[in-house]
């Protein structure tokens, strides 16, 4: 289903008419009721969920300030929706939040763009901690063993340190509650290969223990020939209440995943594509023969993997009255394996297809603390609830790469061949960071609220680089400390209890180049890039909690920053700034009928810059994967017909996106329709049939600029069945 530019537009106004009823909320899950037995049995079919407005957001805040307190965007989706919605990884449910896209890249396993920021530019958290740049730690994760999916929109260095400058996407575990045991299980299977499976268990030991438990696994074959993936996750925590004061909680998260070995499909000159795909458009008259569309130019040895194992200490001691004292201690490690070929360039001498071969393997060790006081009593008869502490992290990076020679390949029958000999150049990586940070929530009256917030870093970074016969490189090793310090400072008012408006003004500071101090090296040696947010918007809901609206514009600028336009190629682009507006709605139309709908604007653009093509000024370009208009639209309907059942869907769309920073390639737009239907079979028990692309709409999801010769498809259509259980 190929839609107009006119359509498109009309689709965006669509969904930013229906987000802009004054009425549209989250509500608390609905329930189904039967009675048996003259007893009344609560079923598992719920109505379409989203935030409440006083929900405990870790993410915005050290405070543990409600998201209505919080003078910045923040958005999320807790398990339940993800279950309902089929939301098995991470980026199917940051994707359905405003303004949010994710790319596909194997070499980036978990990768955003948001706010017109990209890549590493964009912090993954998990817990609240922070392991290393996303685009070389960020893995695959399935939503089982998962409560939540939050994202903080715009600088969060002052929270989170550096590099958080398009925002922060924060994954939180299922904890241990106390009470009667509870057990989850859910089984689906789907095209593709694709299955899935997960086991949870949570209840207390004993009056001051109590445990959970979460296992889950996806795999699947893959939509492209020969790119079969999997991800397996293990959670598992310990609470132990010691004393009515005191608290503590042992977790340990595990997992390891194998991603899909598919890093693109190649461009073509239009005169060789006998069936051009219109998912693109080119400057040089290059397309996507659709011939091409299910190809994989991979290797057959090709592999990508990782494992790692995360335990966590908490402990938390409420010392007085108003006064709490908490630390967290970790140790992550963590192996990686990258053995591939990669980049896949047309020839047009040949008709061939050029392929590279690149290997990096990773080893990672990260050991950290984090301590902080709080105190929540008044000062000078104001209430103040104040936060500082300390986080150290001490890391140990080591990542050996290589580039062995390449070879050519038939475009439709390409022959897989094997990857080759491995020569290793080995970077050793070692850092010891030191922070202090404070936030402080002033509430000068009963409805206007001061949120204040700072954080000091001194990082020491080490970087060596030695060659392939093992000799020490000092030309591109360098140490340095760096000093970045980021402040936050925003308002709050209620105008009523039920409409909040806030303002807000944040900071934030990263490299220059990458945005991944793993990366810097001595041409990259100059001090931190500087960013500044300014934002403003409002919160609503109605009184009887039928519907909820939140409203954000914003202006961010980031200086002096270099950035990657092409392999090995970097340029000094000055300045680059983002302004838009994100709109999020839910209204329960009827006690039985819930529509939710968001959308978001973004006007991304470099300063300086020097296109690396032609060598010619283009200030103005606007940076890779940042489409000017996002949209989504969901609705579902409960007791249909009397029965227990549920039906669904959502309407997601995004706008057309540069593939490259010389904006010679453009990603065409595209919009995506899934479908679904659930049916209560018994109290504990729900089946679920799901069409994700319903349309069967072809599209091109992401272009990375390491691999300017290829773009990323999207998946066709597909269908999955899913049994969950619980007790």
């Amino acid at each position: 289903m190929n839609f107009s530019k006119r359509q498109c537009r009309g689709i965006a106004a669509a969904v930013l008419l229906l987000t802009a009823a004054p009425a549209l909320a989250q509500t608390a899950p609905e329930t189904v009721q039967t009675q048996t037995n003259s007893s009344v049995d609560t079923v598992i079919v719920t109505g379409e969920r989203v935030r409440s407005l006083e929900q405990f957001t870790p993410t915005g805040s050290r405070l543990g300030l409600s998201a209505k307190e919080t003078p910045a965007s923040l958005d999320l989706v807790d398990s339940e929706t993800m279950s309902r919605l089929g939301y098995t990884t991470v980026e199917q449910a940051a994707v359905s939040l405003p303004g949010v896209i994710s790319g596909g890249s194997p070499g980036d396993a978990s990768n955003y763009s948001m706010r017109g920021f990209t890549g590493a530019q964009i912090t993954i958290l998990h817990n609240g901690l922070y392991t290393g740049p996303s685009n070389m730690t960020g893995r695959p994760e399935n939503t089982f063993n998962l409560e939540s999916v939050e994202i903080l929109k715009g600088p969060a260095s002052v929270i989170y340190g550096q590099g958080a400058i398009g925002g922060a996407v924060n994954v939180t575990n299922k904890a241990p509650r106390f009470g009667a045991p509870a057990y989850q299980a859910m089984i689906s299977g789907g095209s593709f290969g694709t299955s899935s499976f997960g086991v949870g268990a949570s209840g207390q030991l004993s009056d001051q223990v109590a445990s959970r438990i979460d296992v889950s696994r996806t795999e699947t074959d893959g939509f492209v020939d020969r790119t079969p993936s999997d991800a397996f996750n293990t959670t598992a925590s310990i609470l132990w209440k010691v004393t009515d004061k005191l608290d503590v909680q042992f977790s340990v998260d595990y997992a390891q995943d194998h991603p899909t070995t598919y890093f693109g499909t190649p461009l073509v000159p239009a005169s060789f594509a006998t069936q051009p795909l219109d998912v693109v458009s080119t400057t040089n008259g290059q397309t996507i023969d659709k011939r091409t569309r299910f190809v994989n130019y991979n290797v057959g040895d090709a592999k990508i993997a990782s494992h790692q194992v995360w335990p966590q200490v908490l402990v938390e001691w409420r010392a007085a009255d108003g006064i709490t004292v908490r630390n967290l201690a970790y140790y992550f490690k963590a192996s990686r394996r990258w053995l591939n070929s990669e980049v896949y360039q047309f020839n047009a001498a040949t008709n061939l297809i050029d392929r590279d071969r690149f290997f990096v393997f990773h080893e990672q060790e990260l050991t950290g603390d984090q301590a902080s006081i709080t105190i929540d009593r008044p000062v000078f008869g104001i209430d103040n609830k104040f936060v500082a502490g300390i986080d150290y992290s001490h890391l140990d990076f080591v990542r050996d790469r290589g580039f062995p020679d390449g070879d050519s390949v038939d475009p439709f029958n390409p022959t897989p061949g094997l990857f080759g000999p491995i020569v290793k150049r080995t970077s050793p990586t070692k850092w010891d960071s030191t922070a202090v940070f404070f936030e402080d929530l002033v509430s000068v009256t009963s409805q206007f609220k001061l949120v204040l917030g700072g954080r000091a870093d001194n990082l020491d970074l080490d970087r060596k680089n030695y060659g392939p016969t093992g000799a020490f490189q000092p030309t591109s090793s360098f140490s340095r400390t760096y000093h970045p310090v980021t402040w936050r400072v925003g308002a709050v008012y209620d105008i009523t209890p039920n409409i909040t408006p806030y303002i807000s003004y944040s900071t934030g500071e990263d490299p220059v180049g990458s945005s991944n101090l793993f990366l810097v090296n001595s041409g990259e040696n100059f001090k931190l890039s500087s960013a500044r947010q300014a934002e403003a918007g409002v919160k609503a809901s109605l009184p009887d909690r039928r519907g909820s609206l939140t409203f954000a514009i914003y202006d961010i600028e980031r200086k002096n920053i270099l950035t990657q336009v092409a392999v090995d190629t970097v340029s000094n682009v000055g300045s680059q700034k983002s302004r838009g507006a994100e709109i999020s709605a839910d209204y329960k139309i009827t006690d039985n009928w819930v529509v939710n709908a968001n959308a978001a604007y973004t006007d991304a653009k470099y300063g300086q810059f020097v296109d690396p093509d032609f060598g010619i000024a283009a200030s103005g370009n606007r940076p890779a994967n940042v489409p000017k208009w996002t949209g989504n639209l969901r609705t579902s309907v409960m007791n249909i017909a009397g029965l227990p059942l549920e039906a669904g869907g959502g309407l997601r769309y995004i706008d057309d996106r540069f593939g490259n920073t010389s904006n010679t390639l453009v990603l065409k737009s595209y919009t995506l329709v899934d479908l679904y239907a659930t049916y209560v079979l018994t109290p504990h028990a729900s089946l679920t049939a799901r069409v994700q692309n319903a349309t069967d709409e072809e599209y091109a999801g992401w272009a990375d600029v390491f691999y300017p010769s290829e773009v990323i498809l999207g998946a066709p259509r597909s269908y999955e069945l899913s049994l969950n259980l619980r007790f």
